[in-house]
């Protein structure tokens, strides 16, 4: 199995990192050769491109697509339509079209297609879900991701994003809420822009009803200095609550342990990125299917840009 990773920037090179762990045969892309060596060399990839033309007429079999967000829908068709398997680092598209349009094509070309979305695969939110049954009915899931973060870039500009922190870094809490969460009827939230050099806004919050009668409340922010180590998400039913252990998280997972009603549950401390592209490597080698569908990360994204909707109605 051959992989063309097309990105050598912070992301392209964490991938990269899984890849060389996994064992799996791998080759870098960037637009500027010195970049593409040095990534190459670093990385022990197996050669290098400079055009992404030459990586579509490539023998390799998956193209693994680190790019920025207004780059996703024509460089992902343009993978497809080579016949290449893709992989795709969140979120799935800027807009509910450009999603639909890289789902449609997939099935159409008969490739395989999965967005890269790690907290999906996150050994603590697996445990959670497997947990959520023992406290009964639900009232309440709060998830949250406050820090400080000045973006360069593609990153500052709202068109190239898609939007601001939000559809960026936030998609991957939203991802979380709604995997423990489910299906919700309604959205309410605000959205502003604070301290960052940013067009799009830097901060949310917003509150899910779910179809199940709890509630969820999502705050994330790239705008907040000096923040307090505080669990990423907490869930309260009638039997007790569910929260997220700080202090027990480890390099390169996003989450730590579960404290289940005061009592500590230890989750496997595995690479959720080694663990995705693990499983759609396998998926594509023995034809079966994508470990998170698509349509997972499209639900991700329509959430987002309700909240977009809500805030600038």
């Amino acid at each position: 199995m051959k992989v063309a990773v097309v990105g050598c920037n912070g992301w392209g090179r964490v991938h990269l990192h899984a890849l060389r762990k996994i064992g799996t045969e791998y080759y870098v892309f960037s637009r500027d050769e010195e970049k593409a060596k040095e990534c190459m060399k670093k990385y022990e990839a197996k050669a290098y491109f400079t055009k992404y033309e030459d990586v579509l007429r490539s023998d390799t079999d998956i193209i693994d697509l680190v790019v920025s967000h207004d780059k996703h829908f024509e460089m992902g068709i343009e993978a497809m339509k080579a016949g290449k398997h893709l992989m795709l680092e969140k979120p799935i598209a800027r807009t509910i079209e450009e999603a639909k349009g890289l789902i449609n094509f997939s099935r159409e070309k008969g490739v395989k297609f999965m967005v890269l979305e790690q907290f999906y695969f996150d050994s603590t939110v697996r445990k959670a879900k497997e947990l959520l049954p023992n406290l009964g009915k639900l009232s309440l899931i709060l998830v949250r991701s406050t820090h400080f973060n000045q973006p360069k870039e593609w990153r500052a500009v709202k068109e190239k994003m898609g939007g601001g922190a939000l559809i960026d870094g936030g998609v991957h809490f939203i991802d979380t809420l709604l995997n423990l969460g489910g299906e919700y009827e309604e959205i309410k939230s605000f959205c502003r822009k604070y301290f960052s050099n940013m067009e799009g806004e830097d901060t949310t919050v917003a509150s899910f009803k779910f179809t199940g009668g709890h509630l969820g409340l999502l705050i994330y922010s790239w705008s907040i200095k000096n923040p307090p180590k505080v669990p990423a998400f907490e869930i309260y039913g009638e039997k007790g609550s569910l929260v997220e252990d700080p202090n027990s998280r480890v390099p390169g997972k996003p989450y730590g342990d579960i404290i289940f009603n005061g009592e500590r549950i230890e989750v496997e401390k595995v690479d959720p990125i080694e663990v995705e592209i693990r499983e759609f490597l396998k998926a594509v080698e023995n034809n079966t299917e994508v470990p998170m569908k698509p349509e997972i990360a499209l639900r991700d994204l329509e959430a987002v840009l309700k909240i977009y909707d809500e805030c600038n109605p």
